[in-house]
């Protein structure tokens, strides 16, 4: 037992102590970083497996979900070679120019040298791209027109009204996905558009609902809608009969109606009664002998949005 304890001793002895063991480490240390540094700055060639990202894919194209993989023959530094195979593994290339048109279109990635060189790092150098030519495998949509149809919750403050209708700008649009879904498909929605006290025009963009398996030639559309302050006026309105025989008199109890009418406040002075025509119509008389007549509006400017008038029917008497 004696023996083991001294052997056991020599050895402790014999390594070295606290501070000649740290300066072993960084030795150590600053050896393998300057051995590491000498290697990385090497300049190297390599060949590196690249993911393809398409972009600028066109519109009605359906490119296969497979991932594309081409390689690039590069000189390297080594820091640039760690990097390429520790973190940037993809590239971006553009479809934008190539003609779908036929049933087969091939890609030559060495038209595009230049934009795959400035993806890489700053000393690297691209000698070659392998494959140089690569088919791509895609599916073509079918295509409709399809109107857009405003979705809105607007509140105008009180005495404005809206000119006809909310407008989508444009108001259809080109739709493709599949034949099957295009033939059901009659009218697309814009997103909920909601405004309170809206007391001026409505010139706003939204987007359009996206419904699977299609696309659109644009996703956002204008609403346009011209709001106008509006006021009543009231008119008197001399009842005419038409389809009226000759020889054949109607007298109309009473001979005239109280108009009013909905207009924009800049045109209130401007409208008058001889702008409108109210009639009734004599065959009418013919077919029932009614003892009363409905009373019409015949004739009204563009620019009245509402009227309503009494009385509705009127009395009358023939003379022949």
């Amino acid at each position: 037992m004696f023996t083991q304890d001294r052997g056991i001793e020599k050895v402790i002895k014999k390594l070295p102590n606290k501070s000649r063991f740290r300066f072993f480490l960084l030795f150590v240390l600053i050896s393998f970083t300057f051995w590491t540094s000498t290697k990385l700055s090497k300049e190297y060639q390599l060949v590196q497996p690249f993911i393809v990202n398409w972009t600028d894919v066109p519109n009605g194209v359906i490119l296969s979900k497979e991932v594309v993989e081409i390689n690039l023959t590069l000189n390297s530094s080594g820091v640039e070679i760690l990097w390429y195979r520790l973190f940037n593994r993809e590239l971006e290339v553009s479809l934008k120019g190539v003609d779908f048109s036929p049933p087969n279109s091939v890609l030559n990635f060495e038209e595009l040298y230049f934009n795959i060189q400035q993806q890489l790092l700053n000393s690297s150098e691209l000698i070659q791209i392998s494959p140089s030519l690569y088919p791509l495998q895609y599916s073509k949509m079918s295509s409709k027109w399809i109107s857009i149809a405003p979705k809105t919750n607007i509140k105008l403050r009180p005495g404005y009204l809206g000119e006809d209708e909310v407008k989508a700008i444009p108001d259809s649009i080109l739709v493709r996905g599949s034949q099957a879904i295009l033939d059901t498909l009659q009218k697309i929605y814009t997103l909920q558009f909601n405004d309170s006290d809206v007391h001026q025009n409505i010139d706003q963009n939204v987007g359009l609902q996206s419904l699977s398996g299609l696309q659109y030639d644009t996703n956002q559309i204008r609403l346009f809608w011209p709001v106008l302050q509006y006021s009543e006026k009231t008119l008197k309105i001399p009842i005419q009969v038409i389809n009226l025989p000759q020889g054949v008199k109607v007298k109309l109890f009473p001979p005239q109606a109280t108009l009013k009418a909905t207009l924009p406040l800049s045109l209130v002075n401007a409208v008058e009664a001889n702008d409108f025509t109210m009639v009734v119509d004599y065959n009418d008389i013919l077919e029932g002998q009614p003892s009363s007549l409905h009373l019409r509006l015949f004739k009204q400017p563009s620019s009245v949005k509402k009227t309503i008038w009494e009385p509705e029917i009127v009395n009358y008497l023939i003379r022949k």
